[in-house]
């Protein structure tokens, strides 16, 4: 008779399994393990919907329904966005059928997301902890019921980081899976064959006999195949990037770059990915939503950014104006409004003064712009620091409220201004905040004031904290396991932190949702990595 022996792993000694208890790695232990994650985060979810119903809402929000009511439609915002709102208003008369299913997704996207770490071996409890955590933060709890185009955008995110760790998996460099840990088999040679256990002396012998042939191989990647259906999945949900918001694009394309760096066997078709992810809503927005009727947006609108980065430079370098370009400037807004915009935190006390003209803007956007590199030639410095400084809520931990302009924009509480238009119709009687439970409200409305306390900003309002949080935990999940998973989940991060970098318009917080949402999930996994590291010591 032939024994081969498995030595015990040290948490199954630890912690021995009752008879017919679910192994935690089987998919069933998955399929549970994302069921209860999605209730938790479902749950909760509900209680801000049924507090602030039919959602949040902001002047944006009235763009968008005026967008697919009254007209005119216009590709200013999302397009995807709007036609959700005019579908469910077509359907049900009112908009709290989109604010329902934000839950249903974010709730979806965080259980996608922590399934994916808890294969990197964070554990399951913590996990859910984390999930709850996050649904409860009063910030990422309200955004998700804000009628905006960001939340749709943020779950496409979390998704894609979900994901892209699932395509970076390890996987044992052996033939099949692992042998569940604890197991002895015997095989009798003929027709029988039979199952004992060894003794200390026999496991001890085994071990010096045959232990350097037992021991595992590094994990390696699985190879992404073409038909891999994780791809395609992946490409939908940076697809929904850019459908969401415009800059989107950018995002999904750094994210899939830098996968394709992490995973060298599939750069070709992350590539394919990539090129799909940038080319179909830029397809859209030139060619497609104008074959619908749809107006594009205006040049202004898409270069508004522009117009900041000269407010500053007139206003702290005036010397770099020549006569005929200070002719133009003067030509769109007065010198005084010029002035009044020259703070490098946001390009809305310029774009957004009553004073600025946005017809000329729009007529002279062309010289505006020669303007513009003109001046990114003679004082580079200036202009990336200008846009440095304009994106701080991607990279500085702390709060940049005490400088002008550096204000964090965070939630319309109340009930946002209708068009005239809209008097006494029912659109204007749905775009109000009802709330089921009054009481609720007011526990979420406490609640929100509450985290507002400046010395809670970097932590419950601002991104990089956790953003440095993550990248810390990919990192050190990397140098003892070699399995670039965690790494993978952390380019989707990378993407937005970058985006937001090189095209950010003010600190708005609902910009950078996802790296908060992603770090209060990777919690667990750097605990994890920390305490081995610790232990090592």
């Amino acid at each position: 008779m032939t024994i081969s022996t498995v030595e015990p792993s040290t948490a199954a000694r630890q912690r021995p399994e009752s008879p017919g208890s679910p192994d935690p790695g089987s998919p069933d232990a998955g399929r549970r393990f994302a069921l209860a994650c999605y209730a938790t985060g479902q749950l909760v979810l509900l209680g801000w919907w049924l507090a602030f119903h039919p959602g949040l809402m902001s002047p944006d929000s009235v763009t968008y329904v005026e967008h697919v009511t009254t007209g005119p439609w216009v590709a200013g915002q999302s397009v995807a966005y709007d036609a959700l709102l005019g579908l469910c208003l077509w359907l049900t008369g009112d908009v709290s059928a989109v604010t329902l299913l934000q839950t249903a997704g974010m709730a979806a996207a965080l259980a996608h997301l922590a399934g994916a770490v808890r294969a990197l071996g964070a554990r399951g409890r913590w996990l859910l902890v984390a999930v709850g955590c996050a649904t409860l933060s009063p910030p990422l709890g309200a955004f998700t019921v804000a009628i905006w185009k960001d939340v749709p955008f943020t779950i496409c995110a979390v998704l894609a980081a979900g994901t892209a760790i699932r395509l970076a998996s390890p996987v044992s460099s052996g033939t099949g899976a692992p042998a569940p840990s604890g197991t002895v088999s015997g095989t009798v040679s003929g027709t029988a064959s039979t199952t004992t256990s060894t003794t200390t002396s026999g496991i001890a012998s085994a071990r010096r006999r045959g232990g350097a042939r037992r021991r595992r191989r590094p994990a390696r990647s699985r190879g992404v195949t073409a038909r891999d259906p994780r791809l395609p999945v992946f490409c939908a949900e940076l697809l929904g990037l850019g459908l969401f918001r415009h800059n989107g694009f950018l995002v999904a394309l750094i994210a899939a770059v830098l996968l394709a760096l992490l995973l060298p066997a599939a750069r070709r078709r992350l590539a394919v990915v990539a090129a799909t992810a940038v080319t179909v809503p830029a397809l859209m927005l030139g060619a497609g939503y104008p074959a619908l009727g749809i107006t594009p947006p205006s040049r202004t609108f898409a270069y508004q950014t522009v117009f900041g980065d000269l407010a500053v430079a007139y206003g702290e370098r005036p010397e770099l104006f020549g006569r005929e370009e200070r002719a133009l400037l003067e030509a769109i807004a007065p010198p005084e409004a010029w002035r009044r915009g020259a703070t490098c935190h946001t390009m809305a006390r310029i774009f957004f003064d009553p004073a600025f003209g946005h017809a000329e803007a729009e007529r002279r956007i062309s010289d505006v712009l020669r303007l513009w590199r003109g001046l990114l030639a003679r004082a580079p410095g200036l202009m990336l620091g200008t846009r440095i400084c304009r994106a701080a809520l991607a990279w500085q931990i702390d709060s940049t409220a005490g400088e002008p302009g550096g204000e964090l924009y965070r939630f319309s509480l109340h009930d946002p201004r209708l068009p005239s238009a809209w008097e006494g119709t029912r659109v204007a009687s749905v775009m109000r905040q009802r709330p089921f439970l009054p009481a609720l409200r007011s526990a979420g409305l406490t609640a929100l004031d509450a985290s507002t306390v400046r010395q809670f900003e970097w932590l419950l309002w601002r991104a990089p904290f956790w953003c440095y949080l993550g990248y810390a935990a990919a990192v050190l999940a990397r140098r003892r396991t070699g399995s670039r998973a965690a790494l993978a989940g952390a380019a989707v991060v990378a993407g937005q932190q970058l985006g937001v970098i090189l095209t950010n318009t003010a600190p708005d917080f609902r910009f950078m949702v996802t790296p908060i949402l992603v770090g209060i999930v990777l919690v667990p996994l750097l605990a994890r990595e920390a305490r081995i590291l610790a232990a090592r010591r």
